[in-house]
């Protein structure tokens, strides 16, 4: 009996929580600065058909998209093989300075709205270009990701 009024108990305060979708997966972006020139890999994030790395077993699976209107977080990853600290610009729909440490690696998050951005800097003189799309991948499809 006490088995059976704990059950109905359980199923009364039950409640129904919708579904939310998760946040889109943030890419990551490689940026190298020497004397020379500036590097950037990938070129682009965000592009129309543009495929994430899945866990193995979802990699057919077609990719959920995030809210588009959102802008993309993007996770850059820098590396300054120059002897002194050097600015890296980024300039577009959204400007940012980064202060890049003599001789080491950095990061450091942006968030970005669709469009043409250039990477420079005063100490070098190459420029990149990296193309931020629309797309925004959900994570909602993959296992072990947030």
């Amino acid at each position: 009996m006490l088995i059976v009024a704990g059950a109905l108990v359980a199923g009364c305060t039950a409640e129904s929580r919708p579904n939310d979708p998760r946040p889109p997966l943030v890419p990551v972006v490689s940026v190298s600065v020497s004397e020379d020139s500036i590097s950037v890999a990938p070129r682009g994030v965000g592009l129309p058909g543009e495929r994430t790395p899945n866990v193995n077993q979802n990699r057919t699976a077609p990719q959920n998209q995030g809210d588009r209107s959102e802008p993309a977080v993007v996770n850059f990853r820098t590396s300054n093989l120059i002897r002194r600290e050097v600015p890296l610009l980024l300039e577009g729909p959204v400007e940012r300075v980064y202060r890049m440490p003599p001789s080491s690696p950095g990061s450091f998050l942006a968030g970005l709205e669709p469009g043409i951005y250039r990477l420079s800097s005063p100490a070098s003189r190459g420029t990149a270009r990296l193309l931020v799309g629309a797309s925004r991948v959900s994570s909602s499809g993959d296992l072990l990701t947030p």
